[in-house]
């Protein structure tokens, strides 16, 4: 059991987390035309998941509120670690392990692999957007493409390794793709 001061200390830890994710900035190492936070990102990322879970042909997904929190979370460690690109968080050894102690327990989040992965490209998703929508050079460039490869594997993976059905993947792919290039 732990005592009030622990539980205080934990408390003050998510408060912590909340207030700070509306001052990280992401993409700070690409040149955009405006600025894009994680609190922006997150709630893009969990409303995004919140409709394709609410709108899916079957009930594949964990319930639309689970996915939808999910999103909000989803890079919550970034309050604490920055907007570390993701090839640069596979190069660091040991770096989940940091993720997870800087996580506040209460916002480690279970849910089924399928709404991890439709969380996943909802966050794909929204950086292609913002990158297509707002890079101004070619670093931008090779950020969306970089992203674009990694949605392409994605539902590649979710087509062939983890036997989604056919018709729930056309409905990812057509509001993700419709979400990212506005177009389906």
């Amino acid at each position: 059991m732990l005592s009030k001061f622990q539980a205080y200390g934990r408390e003050r830890h998510a408060l912590e987390s909340i207030m700070r994710i509306q001052a990280v900035k992401r993409w700070h190492m690409i040149d955009t035309t405006r600025t894009q936070n994680l609190a922006e990102h997150s709630a893009n990322v969990a409303m995004l998941a919140m409709l394709i879970a609410l709108s899916a042909p079957i009930e594949f997904f964990d319930d639309p509120i689970l996915a939808a929190a999910v999103g909000l979370v989803h890079d919550l460690p970034e309050a604490f670690t920055g907007d570390i690109p993701s090839h640069t968080k596979k190069m660091l050894e040991g770096f989940d392990r940091l993720e997870k102690a800087v996580t506040p327990s209460g916002f480690a989040l279970s849910a089924r692999p399928s709404t991890i992965m439709l969380v996943k490209m909802c966050d794909i998703a929204d950086g292609i957007r913002f990158i297509r929508l707002h890079g101004v050079d070619m670093t931008a460039v090779h950020a969306r493409e970089g992203l674009e490869d990694q949605m392409l594997k994605i539902l590649q993976s979710a087509e062939h390794d983890h036997y989604w059905p056919e018709h729930v993947i056309i409905h990812v792919k057509d509001h993700v793709m419709f979400y990212a290039y506005e177009r389906s």
